[in-house]
């Protein structure tokens, strides 16, 4: 039977307590910001590096995605150019013979070429979660009045594409997971920032990669340059493509700072009336407020009391899609509210400038080709820096058994 001495046994305690406390003192000191840095870059790339490639891929694709849309389907999406238009009336009666939903159209699409043809949309109800419809799609030549055609917007391969790109074909969950991942997206490029900075001024190395170098170092340098030279339009993506998925989330923190304004739903017509004027008038009327507009859709009254809404694209206008819109009594033709872009506070026109931002179009085709070629930099990101991080542990895996050979 043993015996403690408890002066001896407190006496013990005494002195290991220091030691304790010193060896997490210093495995604290060891932890640097570089290091916490490196560890969250190093695991939000392997959490979520797949989807930023699947993301990145895609976005390449639907930079140019309405123009490869109209290769791909140039049966139904290009005409002849004529010299007389046939009048909307007439063109939205032949949609809708054709279309097999059999409920009023929603809204027209103008060409914005003269060999583009006319297309026709038509909510379809959807019961599933997320969006509660998509658009069935009949396109016309708007010379002759002849239907070339008719499709479900979500059969075409660009809107297959523009799914997986924002929500992994996966609704609400996709969306929130896209979504998370844009946001990490911007600190996976602060944070490579912080880690690629040289400290030491050599700024030529950290911008190029060493020739005859081992493919360990190519490798890295690789990662490096890539990332550097990515990293300004990637931050510009990733933050509109976060306000895309969470817009509930983005704009009131943009209100914080400057008034964001809804656009406006439902606008009722003043006027008593039993016909609606014709389209044209309308159009006619929208043309006169903006002149110089590029009208690019009509959408259509809702019942009685609504009124017709004419979107269209200014000459200053940074986006393909114009935002200026006008509401329009359907019984008199007045305008009732107006969206002007030129007008926007400051909160809006940021919010505005998201869609150029994440195709590129703020800084025209240079800028569409920068977002183009980005787009590939994610999957090459990914896959250098697998390599380098495996690389890493097996280094570290063979220092740690010669280190236990050696204590044997």
């Amino acid at each position: 039977m043993s015996v403690i001495d408890p002066f001896t046994a407190k006496e013990n305690s005494i002195v290991h307590r220091p030691v304790a406390s010193a060896r997490r003192l210093e495995w604290l000191r060891k932890i640097t910001l570089r290091k916490v840095l490196l560890k969250l870059h190093l695991y939000i790339s392997l959490w979520l590096g797949l989807f930023l490639a699947i993301a990145g891929l895609t976005g390449s694709i639907l930079v140019y995605g309405e123009e490869i849309d109209h290769w791909l389907n140039s049966d139904i999406l290009a005409v002849e150019a004529g010299s007389s238009l046939q009048p909307l009336q007439n063109i939205l009666a032949t949609a809708d013979q054709v279309s097999p939903i059999k409920h009023p159209a929603h809204h027209i699409q103008l060409p914005k070429h003269p060999d583009e043809a006319l297309i026709v949309r038509y909510q379809v109800p959807h019961d599933g979660p997320g969006h509660n419809h998509h658009f069935h799609e009949v396109m016309v030549n708007p010379y002759n009045g002849q239907a070339l055609g008719h499709r479900d917007r979500n059969d075409s391969l660009i809107n297959f594409i523009l799914r997986l790109h924002y929500k992994l074909l996966v609704d609400p969950f996709g969306k929130w997971l896209m979504g998370i991942t844009a946001l990490l997206t911007l600190v996976l490029t602060i944070t490579g920032i912080y880690l690629w900075w040289p400290k030491t001024g050599k700024w030529l190395q950290a911008l190029v990669i060493k020739r005859n170098a081992s493919f360990t170092r190519f490798n890295f340098d690789l990662h490096k340059t890539v990332g550097i030279y990515t990293a300004v339009v990637l931050f510009a993506v990733s933050l509109s493509g976060f306000y895309f998925n969470f817009p509930d989330v983005f704009k009131p923190a943009v209100n914080v700072f400057s008034s964001v304004h809804e656009v406006p739903r439902a606008v009722k017509s003043k006027a008593i009336g039993t016909e609606a004027l014709a389209y044209e008038t309308i159009l006619s009327n929208a043309q006169r407020r903006f002149p110089e507009m590029q009208l690019q859709r009509l959408y259509l009254p809702a019942d009685a009391h609504g009124s017709f809404m004419v979107s269209g694209k200014q000459p200053n206008e940074t986006r393909s899609k114009g935002a200026t819109m006008l509401w329009l009594d359907q019984y008199n033709g007045e305008i009732l509210t107006v969206r002007d872009p030129n007008q926007f506070a400051a909160g809006d026109a940021f919010i505005n400038i998201q869609l150029p931002l994440h195709n590129g179009e703020i800084l025209g085709t240079p800028g569409q080709i920068a977002v183009l070629i980005v787009g590939f930099a994610p999957l090459a990101l990914l896959i250098t820096g697998i390599i380098h991080w495996l690389k890493k542990r097996a280094s570290r895996r063979i220092h740690h058994q010669r280190l236990s050979a050696k204590t044997q």
